[in-house]
Formats: C-alpha cells, sequence, structure tokens
C-alpha cells in the first residue's frame, strides 16, 4: 500500500524574478511536479517591532510528501529571506490522475 501523499507547499519572495528563479530550480531538481506563482500580492506583518506592508509573489508548490525534508531544505537554501514563510499541507483529496502526474513528475529520491 502507498502511503505518500500530495504536499502542497507554500512561500513568499519579494520580486517576480525571484519567484520565477525558484520555481525552475524545484521543477528542475525534480522535487517539485509544479510551482504556480500568484502575484503581486500585499502582505501586512509585524516585523522588528514595526508593522509592515510588503507587495510579494506567492509561489505554491505540489510534491509528494516523502520528500519533503528535501523540497524544505532546498527552497530554503534558495530563498532570500532571513526567515521565510514555509508552510505545508497534506491534500485529502486527489484525483487519481493527477496524482499519478505529481508521482511521475518528482523523483522518488531526488538528487538535491
Amino acid at each position: 500500500m502507498n502511503t505518500d501523499h500530495l504536499l502542497i507547499a507554500t512561500t513568499t519572495v519579494s520580486t517576480p524574478e525571484q519567484a520565477d528563479a525558484m520555481a525552475r530550480s524545484l521543477v528542475a531538481s525534480q522535487l517539485a511536479a509544479c510551482v504556480q506563482i500568484d502575484g503581486p500580492i500585499t502582505s501586512h506583518y509585524m516585523w522588528q517591532g514595526q508593522a509592515e506592508v510588503a507587495t510579494e509573489w506567492r509561489l505554491t508548490i505540489k510534491t509528494r510528501q516523502s520528500i519533503a525534508r528535501q523540497l524544505q531544505q532546498k527552497a530554503l537554501a534558495l530563498h532570500p529571506y532571513e526567515v521565510p514563510q514555509w508552510t505545508a499541507v497534506v491534500a485529502d483529496i486527489v484525483s487519481p490522475a493527477y496524482w499519478d502526474w505529481v508521482q511521475q513528475s518528482v523523483q522518488s529520491d531526488p538528487q538535491p
């Protein structure tokens, strides 16, 4: 029985060029089947005691749960932020055809 699942991770960066470079690298290394880029978005947050507002681009990354640690390590190594947002959730419902495509697109034991 296959215990692997679809994992959807998200992060944000400050420029479309950063988003594109990260997306290309994650897909080329076969750590992600797909990376979607949304933006610009507006983020409101506290940083070092100050209220901040920033324009960002959001990356939504689709992969296998079994390689979550490798994906996170690579994404954070590429990330320009001192404290990047990194969240990931397991999808409860995934169409069989899409899951098959993700499994074919992402190596089960990718090289960093």
